[in-house]
């Protein structure tokens, strides 16, 4: 498998995590409404937990989101990026010297 198409598997992968923080971010809500349902008089009481809660949804699924951008425009590394190896950079100055 060449390098281009594993970048696009993994991005495809990471996109995977951004659906499922929707689904997170939608238990929060529903368990949020089950309860104030439930007892109204403790909702008040629980909404900081309710932001709390999705914000850490939401913030798994944009990790996920931004993981899924780098792996799609970074530039694939180019033969120059690679260091070269001692062995190498003696046959260069061989063959630069005859």
């Amino acid at each position: 498998m060449d390098f281009e198409a594993a970048r696009m598997i993994g991005a495809g992968l990471a996109a995977i995590g951004a659906g499922l923080a929707a689904l997170g971010v939608g238990n929060v809500f529903a368990s949020f409404l089950e309860g104030a349902l439930r007892n109204p008089g403790a909702a008040d009481g629980q909404q900081g937990r309710l932001f709390i809660g999705f914000a850490a949804a939401e913030l798994l699924g944009l990790l996920a989101f931004l993981v899924a951008i780098i792996l799609v425009f970074v530039a694939a590394p180019t033969q120059d990026a690679i260091p070269a190896t001692s062995a190498q950079v003696e046959n260069t100055s061989e063959v630069a010297a005859s």
